[in-house]
């Protein structure tokens, strides 16, 4: 079980992960403060808010470091984050096919701009045909408060809508992530790709692993079904995906495979399946 489901809870039935629990979308996030009150409420094992404040290095110490060899400082920067970031929950991978169960009770769900592609390239999607984010959940209810994060709208969705347009993104090699939002809701449905993600960077380019967890499943090749036909390759975000000359078919490494599963959802011949990472012993604490 990876931290997520050790602050948020798991879902209503056992061993289910924290995103398919409707409490993690329900009201009890919505409530009414003071103007430029913060929230204090803890929930579960979550630890003290506070812990985690007023950081003294980040990223652009590491890059730093980085850029000049100075290792040394560049991986106590990288741990000093992930130790901070890791006190709170995150975000984290998740297939499409576990995105449809959610999309059964998280509403209200409002596509909206990815923030990732605005930082990273300065692009603003302003429609529905642009949007690549996803509100979830009562805090769309008050999306309105954050003016520049939603500066391009919102449009809200049925959930037939929702699910036809997490398909696409799909359809398109974007993976798919949920993303805990103020310590105790889960808030949005990130579709992105390396290199717009900046999550997705941080992980890969940085090893800031706290920031996106694994998800709870890893892929694996039916090596019998798999024709090399190669309509799979491209599609990973996390360099776990290969094409083996020497059998002339695709390969997973599973230590780097992140089970987003675009690698399945492209396969036409369903030589790509999951696994559940908690059942594999190697694999199992590998977050």
């Amino acid at each position: 079980m990876c931290r997520m489901c050790d602050m948020l809870g798991g879902g209503t039935n056992p061993g289910e992960a924290w995103y398919l629990n409707p409490k993690n979308y329900s009201n009890r996030m919505y409530k009414l403060r003071e103007p430029g009150q913060r929230p204090t409420e803890q929930l579960g094992n979550s630890p003290n808010r506070g812990a985690d404040q007023a950081p003294t290095v980040g990223l652009p110490q590491a890059i730093e470091a980085k850029a000049s060899g100075d290792l040394a400082t560049f991986n106590q920067v990288i741990g000093e984050m992930n130790r901070r970031t890791a006190l709170r929950p995150g975000s984290q991978v998740v297939p499409m096919f576990e995105i449809m169960k959610v999309l059964d009770f998280g509403m209200p769900v409002a596509a909206m701009m990815c923030i990732c592609r605005k930082t990273t390239r300065g692009v603003e999607e302003c429609n529905l045909s642009e949007y690549s984010g996803m509100g979830l959940g009562t805090g769309m209810l008050k999306w309105e408060r954050w003016p520049e994060r939603y500066r391009g709208g919102v449009e809200f969705l049925s959930t037939k809508q929702a699910k036809e347009w997490v398909e696409y993104w799909d359809k398109k090699g974007m993976m798919h992530s949920l993303m805990q939002e103020g310590g105790d809701f889960i808030g949005g449905l990130c579709n992105c790709d390396y290199p717009d993600c900046l999550l997705i960077r941080n992980r890969v380019d940085y090893g800031l692993w706290a920031q996106l967890v694994k998800s709870e499943y890893v892929c694996f090749v039916d090596w019998e079904k798999c024709n090399g036909c190669g309509d799979c390759l491209g599609r990973c975000s996390f360099n776990a995906l290969k094409f083996e000359t020497t059998m002339e078919k695709a390969h997973i490494d599973q230590f780097n495979c992140f089970g987003c599963g675009l690698c399945e959802t492209a396969c036409p011949r369903d030589a790509i399946s999951y696994l559940d990472r908690k059942k594999v012993p190697g694999l199992a604490n590998v977050w």
